[in-house]
């Protein structure tokens, strides 16, 4: 008679620790007072892993070179002893991006446009200690790099531009794709040569035109990244 009962308090056991398990295996309800947290899908601009070493390689094959010997060749002309390294990437803090991103918004905002792409530029840092005009140091010499820069679009086009300080605060002042101004209806006086024209900056809606010399610029470009050529076992 001890055997069955021993028998059947074992199974009793065996249940409940399943019933316990399975209860704690349940999802937990979502609180109410807990906001959702929305699910962020992939761009479709993401590319495949193998369609990045592609790219990666083919401008090794196609691009370095080219540069390596154009490089080495002003190397023999000037004598230099220095040997140049072919940069293969710019980066920047992620947080710094993250900074980046948050400013322009606020400043585009302030001036009244609103962003309309995020332009990559292809750059080049000149075979000099100092930039032109400017007592910044440059820290790579002769080194490719890239440019971040915001546009926003009038309705027509998309105009790279900065900021500056109008009548009615700030505002957006279009310059044309080589980062060069477009004076006509926008005055700045930070310049004796130029006029000051009545300005405005386009926005989604049409504005009218307010008398005024705008102030400074106020740049929106990011560039100051470290650039990395691959190390020479690689």
């Amino acid at each position: 008679m001890k055997r069955p009962s021993i028998l059947i308090s074992k199974i009793l056991c065996a249940i409940i620790i399943s019933a316990f398990m399975s209860c704690n295996d349940q999802p937990k309800e979502q609180d109410p007072k807990e906001p959702v947290k929305p699910v962020i899908l992939a761009p479709q601009e993401i590319v495949p892993i193998s369609q990045a070493k592609n790219m990666y390689d083919s401008y090794e094959k196609r691009r370095v070179p080219l540069i390596q010997r154009y490089e080495d060749s002003i190397n023999k002309i000037t004598k230099r002893d220095e040997e140049f390294h072919v940069g293969r990437f710019v980066y920047y803090d992620y947080k710094t991006i993250k900074q980046y991103l948050e400013y322009i918004e606020q400043e585009a905002a302030d001036a009244g446009v609103e962003i309309s792409t995020l332009r990559l530029y292809y750059s080049n840092y000149p075979n000099e200690e100092y930039f032109p005009q400017s007592k910044e140091p440059i820290k790579h010499p002769r080194q490719n790099s890239i440019m971040l820069s915001p546009t926003y679009n009038d309705g027509k086009r998309d105009y790279l531009f900065y900021i500056a300080q109008g009548a009615k605060g700030k505002q957006a002042v279009p310059m044309n794709n080589s980062f060069e101004p477009i004076n006509e209806g926008y005055g700045n006086n930070n310049d004796p040569n130029t006029k000051a024209y009545a300005s405005f900056a386009p926005t989604t809606s049409t504005p009218k035109a307010v008398p005024a010399i705008l102030q400074g610029q106020e740049s929106l470009t990011l560039n100051r990244g470290t650039g990395v050529p691959p190390p020479k076992n690689q």
